[in-house]
């Protein structure tokens, strides 16, 4: 079949050449050269393919209505599909012999010199004809390699199954295509970053780690070039990432060693600029992935690095701010704060004033949010955000000031609406730890501004705030918010070197509070104002509250004199202090109390002597106020007595407060036994008694209750700051006790 074939196909080639001859080249022209149909004149390989391609339609055509017959009569396809294919092959249509093809082509050479020559040189394809000497004895599979010809089974309406089948095939060549990642591969990529000046291995590194990424979140469809595998694979691609990228990317961009740099004025900047936001944002899908504190810490220390990459891509500072905020306010562990405030800091510094802005607003009311329940656990992380707060907001203190005076007018209005509407609600809205701890958080910000700032002009209002809000409950269950505030107005005229009326405050307190009245229940820990807005009505008649209240006044008027004592005027302002201390002396019984307010009052009066020593040395003018203040730096400089004993007794009161805090069982008294509550019930701390403290009441209906414990009356003395004598309708305290709780 394959010579009658080419005896045809030859037959058609010498018509042709006998047309071309009747017209010679010389005589046409190019635009008729050009119109010729060089498809039917000549035929090579690749026109034979496309003239069986335009024929297989048909054919195929043919042959699915014939396996149709056939199906419905037999309903054999495979057999039909082979009769098919055996009619194919008798009909004649296989393809040219290419030994004849080639002889037809070779005789061009002597029948039309001049076309063979411009195939010659302007498609050589058609004349390389590449035949093995024996081609008679080509194999069929060589044969269908060259011309493929579609079965029936192909053109055929595909089954699911035989779909699913053709996409794993696809899936698995896909596969097949992608490199797989190796520590091998990894340590030469970590030879050649560091020596290859080029991008190529960075691009390498950055593919590589977006492919850790998607292996990680098991997508469906891989991006990259590269399969990552393995724990061990994914942990040596991030670490070469973090150690060694930054530096490579300066490298690249020949920025010197200098921590801070504009990494978009550097020349080879775009070649670059993709990489570097498709490393950025595939960190950021890292943070937001990640909770562990150990894997969060030197992530965000290696994006501290790449902060001044991150000015070239405003896109990525929304989601980038989002999660450092995040750290910065609810991560658990400091150091993890620490770091993110650093690149919030780096990121918000040199940038426009409108970033600055909604950070500061997003940053007050996130530290507003997270400081509404106030605990010895909470109570650090608190700090730190209102100290870092306060460093942000002195970046621009122009900036500052209007954020300043929105949020110090919003606190004098909820103090307006609760002292003028007296409600509930309106009481609630100042007295809580939101409110206080806005109000620290002012307090601290207003001192530490310039003095040519007007951040420094909300001085005033805040001192007004602070007293309205002593003034608003000066009930004795508030003693402890009092005491805060007090705290605030002495850090204020501390840092801002003004007077701040807060020893009236402290003084009142030792005039209408009674120290000598007795108490209905015995705290069994020390009680910690520290964390205390209020007191509920069972903590107030506990002995402990006496001694919580004693201690807060000695060390705010301690902390007050000593701050003042260098002052001109220390001896005239302390004199209503001295009097009340010693009116106070006067009326205490209790020989604890008694003893540390004598020892205050001692303090201060020998500091008004030295005071008053110095100031007799010399002669002042009151209206040369340099020279009063050369003087009182000086006397700052040598120390006052109640300056020199402040400074020693501080360090001392200071790890007692911290002991306190963390380990109350250990402070306990150890003669006093912790007791075990039996009920299982939960009781309100406003109306009942909580853990620091045992009523008498509750102990006295125990004790009716329990017909088998009638013991006599008799006394017992407790070991306390002072000696209390109680009835043995009392002895409750040792109701519920067993002899382990006394080892």
């Amino acid at each position: 079949m394959k010579l009658k074939k080419g005896k045809a196909v030859e037959k058609m080639a010498k018509k042709r050449m006998a047309k071309k001859k009747k017209k010679s080249m010389a005589e046409i022209s190019t635009d008729e050269f050009f119109n010729q149909d060089f498809e039917n004149m000549d035929l090579s390989d690749a026109e034979d393919e496309e003239l069986e391609q335009e024929k297989q339609p048909v054919e195929a055509a043919k042959t699915l209505k014939k396996s149709k017959k056939k199906t419905v009569k037999k309903r054999e396809p495979k057999a039909s599909t082979s009769k098919a294919a055996e009619d194919d092959s008798d009909s004649g249509e296989s393809n040219l012999d290419p030994k004849e093809h080639k002889k037809a082509l070779m005789n061009l050479q002597d029948t039309d010199p001049e076309f063979f020559k411009y195939l010659k040189e302007n498609d050589k394809r058609l004349l390389d004809f590449n035949i093995d000497d024996d081609g008679d004895n080509m194999s069929e599979a060589d044969e269908e390699s060259k011309v493929h010809v579609p079965t029936i089974d192909e053109l055929e309406i595909g089954s699911d199954e035989s779909d699913y089948e053709a996409e794993g095939v696809e899936k698995s060549e896909h596969s097949g295509d992608q490199i797989k990642v190796t520590l091998k591969l990894i340590k030469t990529w970590q030879q050649e970053i560091q020596e290859d000046k080029t991008s190529k291995t960075m691009r390498s590194v950055v593919e590589a780690f977006h492919a850790a990424l998607e292996s990680i979140n098991n997508s469906e469809y891989q991006t990259t070039q590269y399969k990552v595998e393995g724990g061990a694979v994914f942990n040596g691609i991030v670490q070469l990432c973090m150690l060694l990228l930054p530096d490579a990317f300066k490298r690249f961009l020949k920025l010197g060693d200098e921590p801070d740099f504009e990494a978009h004025k550097a020349k080879r900047f775009p070649k670059i600029k993709g990489l570097i936001k498709s490393y950025l944002s595939d960190l950021i899908k890292v943070f937001d992935n990640v909770s562990s504190p150990h894997i969060i810490t030197p992530l965000l220390k290696h994006l501290n690095h790449l902060i001044p990459y991150t000015h070239s891509f405003s896109s990525l500072r929304k989601p980038l701010l989002r999660i450092l905020l995040k750290f910065w306010s609810t991560a658990e562990d400091e150091t993890v704060r620490v770091v993110a405030f650093l690149c919030i800091v780096k990121i918000v510094s040199n940038q426009n004033t409108a970033l600055l802005n909604s950070v500061l607003k997003t940053m007050y009311i996130k530290y507003v949010e997270n400081s509404k329940f106030v605990s010895p656990t909470t109570l650090p992380g608190i700090n730190f955000m209102r100290r870092s707060l306060t460093e942000m907001y002195l970046i621009d203190e122009d900036c500052s000031y209007f954020h300043a005076f929105l949020y110090v007018r919003q606190l004098a209005i909820h103090l307006r609406n609760a002292l003028t509407l007296k409600k509930k609600e309106n009481f609630q809205m100042v007295y809580n730890w939101q409110y206080i701890n806005s109000l620290w958080f002012w307090s601290e910000l207003v001192p530490r501004a310039k003095k040519q700032s007007l951040l420094r002009q909300l001085i005033y209002p805040i001192v007004q705030i602070t007293i309205g809000v002593i003034k608003l409950i000066p009930t004795a269950y508030y003693y402890p918010l009092r005491f805060h505030c007090v705290k605030m107005m002495i850090n204020m005229s501390r840092e801002a070197n003004v007077f701040i009326p807060s020893l009236p405050f402290l003084v009142e307190i030792l005039e209408l509070y009674d120290f000598n009245k007795g108490n209905k229940a015995v705290s069994m820990k020390p009680i910690s104002l520290m964390c205390m807005l209020r007191v509920s009505k069972s903590q107030a008649q506990a002995h402990g509250y006496k001694d919580a209240i004693i201690e807060n006044v000695y060390e705010l008027i301690l902390e007050s004199a000593a701050k003042d004592s260098h002052n001109i005027y220390f001896t005239d302002m302390y004199v209503v202090c001295m009097v009340e201390l010693k009116n106070f002396l006067k009326k205490c019984n209790v020989a604890n109390y008694c003893r540390k307010m004598k020892q205050l009052l001692t303090k201060i009066e020998e500091s008004c002597k030295f005071l008053d020593t110095e100031r007799s040395k010399r002669t002042f003018d009151l209206f040369d106020l340099a020279d009063v203040e050369l003087w009182e730096n000086k006397i700052k400089e040598s120390g006052t007595p109640v300056s020199k004993f402040y400074d020693s007794w501080i360090k001392v009161h200071q790890a007692q407060k911290l002991k306190l805090l963390t380990k109350n069982d250990e402070n306990a008294d150890p003669k006093l036994p912790t007791l075990k509550k039996k009920s299982k019930k939960r009781r309100d701390d406003s109306d009942e008694d909580s853990d620091l403290e045992v009523p008498v009441e509750e102990m006295e209906r125990r004790l009716k209750k329990d017909k088998k414990l009638k013991k006599p009356k008799k006394k017992v003395k407790l070991t306390n700051d002072e000696d209390m004598e109680v009835d043995a309708d009392h002895n409750d305290i040792v109701q519920d006790i067993k002899n382990g709780d006394w080892d």
